[in-house]
Formats: structure tokens, C-alpha cells, sequence
């Protein structure tokens, strides 16, 4: 009964009879149910799925699963675009279940993120957007159909129950889902089946890691309905002990993941799936937690003309500095060599904390005239950060950092269908909504606040006496300010896209898709707690009145400003004045401090200004409203029973962004961010070769976008004024980059010409550049200047190294009784790329090359197995600086045991 059902509802192409007699049929597998089938018949009457499977029939192991691979590219054949897949069992093998390790298993994707909630995904070198997490990704995640609308979430979740994962690069949505400007990740998890299944798996190893797997399906009522449940939890220490704390360690792992599936059929053509995961909050101190310090070079990069030297650092400013002021001193057993080690040092740090939970419905009938296919999906993201200075000192005060909260809900609605034998098309509409009912940022301030944020001349004027120490003290001690944000994304598409068979061996697929963006940004700027000084804040900041007293910002005068003119304050900030000199120096009145007392008054209001910042009330930015376009044409010509080559143009939009970045006098300063637009243009083959043992795909690219959304970096100004440090300030934004261009060339291989042996291997070669761009932030070694951008044209963009490429073996070999020896490699190469969104020269990684290998012994009907796995087994050095004065360690070898068992 559940064949039946599995062959009425796919949709078959079967390829022309050629002189050879060669019949090939894909069957394509639908979102309900999960496998993909492949029949070719040659002179001998035998199919290419039967010669694999005499090919491995003494294996009835691993390598068998693996076959997928050749399967799943001789299925993509005719897609006329770059697509390479992975499948679950090979991720399976080395405990493989976080989404950055597993699509860096595949040809020219990565990821690079310091927490969940700054995860970037790049494809072909672009789709960098660090730390934006409310940007449309370049890069897209869909898992079972379902469109995510931020990175953040796929970053979070732990993948246990894989059947396969697919990345197709360029832009992309004529087949429905959300479009995305680069390329997007299709992840598709194991259907419920009527066929029983009970299976466990458990893992441990090094650094107290203990991870258990266990799924239970199979038939609820025959014939009609299925179920399916999974449940993962896994937990270890970081490799980085807190010195100060034992309670934490840093890059800890803290994950829960449920998963619960029902499939219904009530009748041959119709299937419904329901699926429902949840992911309760995690405590993890996540890599950006323990981003370690560098001393900074004792010069800028930056040429004085004056001297035709370069500009000296001024060590009284920087961190090298504040860390031996007399305040931090006090502490005697902590120093400056304790503050550029290597090590964990900190009292004060909370974990970050994520949770994400969200539900999936797929409808599909199959109808006289097509297949109508319903998917509909909800999914929320919750995120707190916890990070404070990673010190003993309290200038900053955890919990602080990010806050996010985000839910969205889609709904699609496809139509598939066939005009005649030669055509076949596809039609849909889709929407979404993506809501931010809270992000923003919270920053606390603490005891040491004060020494800390205090220019030199600040600091040398408090800490002269115990006045001025209290002042010192008070200044942000206890404030806390933050900035609150709700935007409304929302997207309403249709889409058709159609295959015409011309002759026996061209096809010609076409698409277009028109999709109305909207997007919707209300923020605000404030102050949330005044702390132990709120008689110090400023009478106003832009259009927020605070009610401080007006005072000369340079000698702390109430009665003349800086210009000599009289200054106005009201009775009641006369008082509150009056109440400052009291409070810190036992005097009446503020008339009757001394010069040097008003100074410092002055003083400690404005380091507290500078912490309070650009405050603003409730604002709404300029909205995005636009209507984008996304095309795809693209020809695919068979050569032969085994070779197609193939071309293609894609056309794709990206929506920009209505944020609020800064203020002006009169409130929050509307930022509006422009469409991002791309056409990539590529040509490939894909052949299967050497008796069919070897599937090679093969794709050359050129990709050109202009107005590329990124994270850029805006100078502030008033923030740089009030600071009287030298330093320049930026504050981050999404904004636009004239143009980038990404070309190069794209190699999937797989090979299973070896007796139990199977290989794969994605490679690529990227050139990713700046075409222009004029206006990168400068990284710190090119301070020491006010100008504060540099044109990055013709620079390699970030993240993008030249040469990448994954090579996986798998060997399984059968033994007497019943019982298979298995190993497998997975070795993944990248040569030099630069981690800084500024691309600061000292911000290089690379190149290197991690491998893993796994062996096994276990039963060849599945249901015993156990594993040794080593990852990164040479302990590869992969650390690196992320600026010239901070250094990211890497990740160190791991060593586990896995068994797996199944009834």
C-alpha cells in the first residue's frame, strides 16, 4: 500500500530512447516521502542501480548508503545550474549535526559566526553579513519546504535526522520558497514510514561530551497513519576553563532538540504531514566570548606627511594603557601580562541563551490535471547575550549584549502539471511574514566603568582624590542604556517556471518570479536605568529630556558656556547642581567649588555622556515598499546517454533595509538601505564516466551584484567628539556596496570504481573582489588619522579563500558472521582568507587542513554498530587574529566513541 502511494504521487521524467537502448527514469521523491529512486537499462538489460548493488552486494554496509551520492547527481543531470548534495549518512559517520560543520562538507559554501545569532552564510565568497541578523540572508535555509528567515536559526539547531542536503548557488525562487539573492541550502529530514523503526545512538568523549540520539516510528493505524519521533541532547565542556569560575566553561555545548512527525494518507493520492520541533533555551558561552587580546603594534600602518613616518599609537588611550591605570592596579594579583594571556580570567559572565521552536504542515494531492502541494510554516528564535569585559574588572556589566526576538509564518500554495509530452510547468504563490516584536542592544555599566571609559585627561583629573574618585566611581556605575527595535518584513510572490523538452536531447528551463517587499523598522534609544548618578546626565541628548543641569563641558562652569555666553539653567537644575557639590564635596552650593572641583564635575559628565550616547525617542524609519524580480533561463544539451552540458543566466533581488542608525538633533536618523541586485551566468557539465563508476559535475561562474547588502560601519561624529580620545567611532549599519564580483570554477566528484570503497569530492576556485568600493571602515591598523575610511576596491572580500575543497572516503569491508569493518576520512582544505569585515591585515586564517576519520565494526544489517571518531586529528592550528589586537583560538582535536543500535 505505501509503494502505491510513494509512485502515485511523484513526478517521473523519463529521458528519450536512445540507439544504445539506454532507459533512464529520476523519480523524484516528494516532501513527504523520502527516498529517491533511480532505473537505467542498458545493452544488458541491467540497471545502473543493479550494478551498484552487485557492484557492493558483499558490503550490505556503509558504502551501500553512500551509493545515494551517485544517485542524487545522476538525478540532478539535467538541472542546468550548480547543485551539490550531501547525504545524511555520510554527516552520520562523524557526529556531524551543526549546521556550520555540515555545509562546509560541501564545494564553495561556509559559514562563519561567533554566536548563532551573527551567523553568516556565504556562497561563492559572498553573503557575508556578520552580526546583521535582521538582514535578509544573501544565502537561504530551507528545511522540508520551509523558507527560514534568518540564519540565526539554522545555526541554533542540531540536524540528527538528515536524509540529504542540497546547495544550489545563484539566485534562486522561481521554484517557490523565499528567494535568495545567492544560493540557498535545502535540508530534508527522514519522512515518517509505515515500516517500524526503533533506533538509538549514543556518543562520548573528550571534554565530558555526551550526546544521545533516539527515534521511534513506524505505523500508528495502518495504511493511513504514521508517526515519527526524535529526540537529541547533547552536552560538553568548552576546551577553555575560567580560571575565576568553575561553573563555566568557554564554547561549551548545551543543546535539546524534539522533533515529532505524523504522515497521513487517506487515500492513494493524498499525503499530509505534520511535523513539529522544539529547541528549549541553551546556555552555551559561545566564541565570541573569548576572543583573546593582543598588545597592539607600537605604530600605525598610516604615514605621517609631515615626517613621512608613520603615526605613533597613543598607548595612554588604548587598552595597553587604561589596564596599568592606579584604579585597576589595586587589583595585586592581576596585571597587564595577566591581560594579554592566552587564558579564561573573568568574574563576571553569563551564558548566551537561544531557544527556537516551529511547525511544519505539507499537503500534497495528486488531481486528474497536476499535483497541488500546500506547505505552511511557523517558526519563532529567541536570543540573549551574556557577555560582560572577560575580566575580573566590572567596567562592563554581563548580562549585556543582543536580544532577539523573531518569529515568522509562510504559506504556499503550488500548482504542477504537464502541457502535452513536451512540456511540464510549475506555478505558485507564496508569502511571508518575518517580525522582530523586539531586537536591540543592552548595554550595563559597573564599577569600573568609569577608569576605564575615561580619556587620559578625564582620568587624570578624578583620580587625584577621593572627590574625585566618587565621581570617578558614579559616573556609569549602574546605568543602563539600551536601544529597542520592532521591524515588519513581509513578502508576497508568485512564481512559474517551465521545462520544454525541444528535441530528444535539449531542454530549455525558464522562470520568473515577482515578489512585493516590505519592510518596516520603528526604533528607539534610552536610558533604562540612571544607576548611582543620574544627578549627572545631560539636560537633554537630541529630542530625550533627562532634566540634568547645563554646565561649560571643558572647566565645568554653570555660568558661562565655552563661548563666554551666559548659561540658563532652571531653578530646579540649579538645585539638582547644588545637590552634586554636596553629595561629592560637602558644599552648599555649586557656586562655591573650587576651578578644579567644577572640572571635575565636568569631567565625570561627560564619560557618562559618552556611555549615554545618542538617545531618541520612539521613530519610525523610511519604509522599503518595492517590487522585485527574479528570472532564471537556462539549456541543458545531452551529448550522450552520459554527458549533458549546460548554460544559464539567473537574475535575482534582494530587499534593502529600513533601519534607524544614529540621531540628529531632532531624533533617530532614518538610514534606508537600497536593493541589492545579481546576475550570475554559468556554464558546466555534468558526465558520468568510467563505466559508470564516476560522476563528475563541473561549472564555470561569473557573478555580478550591484548595490551588495552588507554590514558596513557609518562614522559617528558626535561619538568621536564626546569621546576626545583621538579614536575614531563607528556605528554599524546595513548599507551598500557599489559593486562586487565573485568568478571562478565549481567540482563535484564522485567515485565508486574501488571495491568497497567509496569517494567524494567538492572543490573550488573563487575570486571574490570590491569592484568598488570606496568607503570601508578603516580596520585599526590604519588609525592614527581622522579620515575614517579607506577605499577597499579590488580587495578579496572577507571569509573567501581562493581554494577550498572536501574529499571524503568511505571504506567498509565485510567479515565473517555478519559483521562489516568500516573507516572513513573526510579531510576539508582552505587556503588563505581574511576574517574581518574591515579586512584588516592581521585578520588572516589559513591556509590549513582539518581531517577526521571514524572506524567501525558493526553488524551489516545496521543494527549494532560501534565507532572510534578523531576530529582534526593532526590538532590543526586553526586560530587566528581577528584584528591586530585580538586573537581567536581555534578549535582542538576530539576524540569520541559512538554506538549505534537499532530492533
Amino acid at each position: 500500500m505505501e509503494k502505491r502511494k510513494r509512485v502515485n504521487l511523484t513526478s517521473q521524467r523519463y529521458l528519450k530512447t536512445k540507439k544504445s537502448m539506454l532507459y533512464k527514469a529520476i523519480i523524484l521523491g516528494t516532501g513527504l516521502l523520502s527516498s529517491s529512486l533511480l532505473f537505467a537499462a542498458d545493452n544488458d538489460g541491467k540497471t545502473v542501480a543493479d550494478k551498484n548493488a552487485e557492484k557492493t552486494s558483499a558490503n550490505k554496509g556503509d558504502a551501500v548508503l553512500l551509493q545515494a551520492v551517485t544517485v542524487h547527481s545522476q538525478r540532478l543531470k539535467d538541472k542546468p545550474e550548480s547543485v551539490s548534495a550531501i547525504t545524511g549518512e555520510e554527516l552520520q559517520k562523524f557526529h556531524v549535526n551543526n549546521f556550520r560543520d555540515i555545509v562546509n562538507r560541501i564545494g564553495n559554501i561556509r559559514t562563519s559566526w561567533q554566536n548563532p545569532n551573527t551567523t553568516s552564510i556565504f556562497v561563492r565568497g559572498v553573503g557575508w553579513a556578520a552580526g546583521a541578523g535582521v538582514l535578509d540572508p544573501s544565502v537561504g535555509v530551507t528545511v522540508d519546504g520551509v523558507s527560514n528567515g534568518i540564519s540565526a536559526i539554522a545555526a541554533l539547531s542540531n540536524f540528527d535526522d538528515i536524509e540529504s542536503v542540497e546547495v544550489i548557488r545563484g539566485p534562486n525562487g522561481v521554484n517557490g520558497g523565499k528567494s535568495f539573492s545567492v544560493g540557498v541550502v535545502n535540508i530534508k529530514t527522514r519522512a515518517p514510514s509505515f515500516t517500524p523503526e526503533a533506533k538509538a545512538s549514543l556518543t562520548f568523549g573528550e571534554l565530558n561530551t555526551v550526546s544521545y540520539v533516539a527515534t521511534l516510528g513506524g505505523a500508528v493505524i495502518d495504511d493511513l497513519l504514521a508517526a515519527r519521533i526524535s529526540l537529541h541532547r547533547e552536552t560538553a565542556d568548552g576546551p577553555w576553563a575560567n580560571k575565576n569560575d568553575s561553573h563555566y566553561t568557554w564554547r561549551n555545548t548545551d543543546r535539546t532538540n524534539a522533533r515529532a512527525q505524523f504522515l497521513f494518507t487517506p487515500t492513494d493520492n493524498i499525503n499530509a504531514e505534520l511535523a513539529i520541533d522544539y529547541t528549549p533555551t541553551g546556555r552555551e558561552i559561545c566564541e565570541n566570548c573569548f576572543t583573546f587580546r593582543d598588545k597592539i603594534p607600537a605604530f600605525y600602518d598610516s604615514i605621517n606627511p609631515a615626517t613621512g613616518k608613520p603615526y605613533p599609537v597613543n598607548y595612554a588611550e588604548d587598552a595597553f594603557g587604561k589596564i596599568q591605570r592606579r584604579w585597576f592596579k589595586q587589583k595585586t594579583d592581576y596585571n597587564i601580562d595577566d591581560y594579554y594571556s592566552h587564558s579564561i580570567d573573568t568574574a563576571s559572565e553569563y551564558p548566551n541563551t537561544y531557544a527556537t521552536r516551529g511547525a511544519t504542515f505539507n499537503f500534497k494531492a495528486a488531481l486528474d490535471g497536476g499535483v497541488f502541494h500546500s506547505i505552511t510554516g511557523y517558526r519563532d528564535y529567541e536570543f540573549s547575550q551574556g557577555a560582560g569585559t572577560h575580566t575580573p574588572f566590572e567596567w562592563l556589566r554581563a548580562p549585556r549584549g543582543t536580544q532577539t526576538e523573531y518569529e515568522q509564518f509562510s504559506q504556499e500554495f503550488k500548482w504542477s502539471a504537464a502541457l502535452g509530452n513536451s512540456v511540464k510547468y510549475e506555478t505558485g504563490l507564496f508569502y511571508f511574514a518575518g517580525d522582530f516584536p523586539n531586537t536591540g542592544q543592552t548595554e550595563r555599566y559597573g564599577s569600573d566603568g568609569g577608569a576605564w571609559y575615561a580619556n587620559e585627561a578625564q582620568y587624570n583629573s578624578l583620580d587625584i582624590n577621593a572627590e574625585g574618585r566618587q565621581l570617578l566611581l558614579n559616573s556609569v556605575d549602574g546605568l543602563i542604556v539600551q536601544s529597542k527595535n520592532k521591524l515588519d518584513n513581509t513578502s508576497e510572490a508568485i512564481y512559474a517556471n517551465l521545462v520544454w523538452e525541444a528535441t530528444d536531447a535539449l531542454n530549455i528551463n525558464a522562470g520568473i518570479r515577482f515578489t512585493h517587499e516590505e519592510r518596516k523598522t520603528t526604533s528607539r534609544n534610552f536610558i533604562q536605568t540612571d544607576g548611582f548618578a543620574a544627578e549627572l546626565n545631560p539636560a537633554s541628548v537630541n529630542d530625550v529630556i533627562l532634566n540634568g543641569f547645563i554646565n561649560n563641558p571643558t572647566n565645568g562652569s554653570i555660568t558661562t558656556d565655552a563661548k563666554g555666553d551666559s548659561i540658563i539653567n532652571s531653578t530646579a537644575q540649579i538645585a539638582l547642581a547644588n545637590s552634586v557639590a554636596q553629595k561629592y564635596f560637602n558644599v552648599a552650593s555649586y557656586n562655591l567649588l573650587t576651578s578644579v572641583q567644577q572640572k571635575q564635575v565636568a569631567d565625570a559628565k561627560a564619560i557618562r555622556a559618552g556611555r549615554i550616547g545618542a538617545l531618541y525617542q520612539s521613530v519610525e524609519a523610511e519604509p522599503y515598499d518595492e517590487v522585485l524580480p527574479t528570472t532564471n533561463l537556462g539549456i541543458s544539451y545531452e551529448l550522450n546517454d552520459f554527458n549533458t552540458v549546460f548554460a544559464s543566466w539567473k537574475h535575482g533581488e534582494k530587499a534593502g533595509a529600513a533601519q534607524i542608525v544614529g540621531a540628529t538633533p531632532k531624533g533617530g536618523k532614518s538610514f534606508p538601505a537600497d536593493t541589492e541586485k545579481s546576475d550570475s551566468f554559468e556554464i558546466g557539465s555534468k558526465a558520468i564516466l568510467l563505466n559508470q563508476d564516476l560522476s563528475l559535475n563541473t561549472t564555470f561562474y561569473l557573478q555580478n551584484i550591484d548595490n551588495y547588502l552588507q554590514p558596513i560601519f557609518v562614522f559617528d561624529e558626535v561619538q568621536t567628539t564626546q569621546n576626545k580620545n583621538g579614536i575614531n567611532v563607528y556605528t554599524s549599519a546595513i548599507g551598500n556596496v557599489p559593486e562586487v564580483q565573485t568568478k571562478g570554477v565549481e567540482i563535484d566528484l564522485s567515485y565508486s570504481g574501488i571495491e568497497y570503497t567509496t569517494i567524494r569530492f567538492s572543490g573550488a576556485y573563487t575570486d571574490a573582489k570590491y569592484k568598488d568600493f570606496k568607503f570601508l571602515a578603516k580596520p585599526g591598523e590604519l588609525g592614527g588619522t581622522s579620515i575614517p575610511y579607506y577605499d577597499a576596491s579590488g580587495k578579496t572580500l572577507p571569509g573567501a579563500p581562493k581554494f577550498s575543497g572536501n574529499l571524503f572516503v568511505d571504506f567498509s569491508y565485510p567479515l565473517s558472521g555478519g559483521k562489516l569493518f568500516h573507516t572513513n576520512l573526510n579531510y576539508n582544505y582552505v587556503t588563505e582568507f581574511n576574517n574581518d569585515p574591515s579586512l584588516s591585515r592581521f585578520a588572516t586564517s589559513g591556509p590549513y587542513g582539518i581531517t577526521d576519520i571514524s572506524v567501525g565494526l558493526g553488524r551489516q544489517d545496521r543494527k549494532f554498530d560501534i565507532s572510534l571518531v578523531v576530529k582534526n586529528v593532526f590538532d590543526e592550528d586553526t586560530g587566528f587574529k581577528t584584528t591586530w589586537a585580538s586573537y581567536k583560538p581555534g578549535i582542538p582535536r576530539w576524540v569520541g566513541i559512538t554506538i549505534d543500535a537499532a530492533l
